[in-house]
């Protein structure tokens, strides 16, 4: 799992923080995604190119969104679709601003967009250099960032968050870091279930019952929920005839999640596992 921080309009992350937006549609040029290390459930760092919030030349971040989705379509279409959540309060106003940052200053057919959700602005900008991360001067659009970076930003974002900003968004910092960690985790250690249709209806009727329960990634066979400093992890049993071959399996699956949020995540967290078996009613 990566995160990416993207080089972004000053104007834009304005607009967004004075209408206290916790969602928006980042649009871009580029009518295809090239992103080797980052989808959905990621984070989008926003580096301004403001240079009232540089320090010695580095760009700063000024805020974070997590990517749920990716679109391509026509101008007109991400109007009719998102509307102002593109930054803008008229289709004028969006149009004009694309046409201006294009090479040939007209109207691109398509454009795309990644679509952002919790997004949190900072009250000053965080430099990744303070976290061990440098810049390329030659960087023209975005970079990616290692998880031990991002969980680092994201810890100091807490003492930066925007005068707008309250408990709600701290909470939401300390469930994006967990949500990071687990995610990161998942990518290393997930496991093939024999029989991935059984697993996946588990799965589907837990979430159904208990609609705190997401998908862990497009898993569709783990899930989990984050209750305060409780994490739920929820796996569908095996349903092996060697009943002994499943609890070990089971048991090195819990204690690799344990060790690798040992390693990654720096608070206590305490760790339920829910093995699925059926879904009471």
């Amino acid at each position: 799992m990566a995160s990416i921080a993207y080089i972004t309009d000053p104007k834009l992350l304005e607009y967004h923080r004075l209408n206290q937006n916790h969602e928006m549609n980042f649009w871009r040029l580029a009518t295809n995604f090239h992103f080797s290390a980052f989808q959905n459930g990621d984070l989008l760092f926003f580096l301004s190119k403001d240079k009232e919030y540089q320090r010695h030349k580095e760009k700063g971040i000024l805020g974070y969104g997590r990517c749920v989705n990716f679109h391509s379509a026509s101008i007109e279409t991400m109007w009719k679709r998102y509307g102002a959540k593109n930054g803008y309060l008229s289709l004028k106003e969006f149009k004009e601003a694309i046409i201006k940052v294009t090479k040939d200053h007209k109207a691109p057919r398509k454009i795309s967009s990644i679509y952002l959700e919790d997004v949190v602005f900072f009250s000053s900008p965080i430099y990744l250099s303070d976290h061990g991360k440098k810049i390329s001067k030659a960087t023209e659009s975005y970079l990616y960032i290692d998880s031990e970076t991002t969980i680092s930003i994201l810890e100091e974002a807490k003492d930066v968050l925007d005068v707008w900003s309250g408990s709600e968004d701290v909470s939401l910092l300390e469930k994006e870091a967990i949500r990071h960690s687990l995610f990161t985790i998942y990518d290393k250690i997930a496991i093939d279930y024999p029989d991935k249709a059984k697993a996946r209806k588990l799965i589907k009727e837990l979430i159904q019952k208990d609609d705190d329960y997401k998908y862990i990634r497009d898993s569709k066979t783990d899930a989990y929920k984050i209750d305060r400093d409780d994490l739920y992890i929820a796996m569908p049993s095996f349903d092996l005839k060697d009943k002994m071959m499943e609890k070990r399996i089971i048991l090195g699956q819990e204690e690799l999640y344990r060790r690798s949020f040992d390693e990654l995540y720096p608070y206590n967290l305490n760790i339920i596992f829910n093995v699925i078996e059926k879904v009471n009613e």
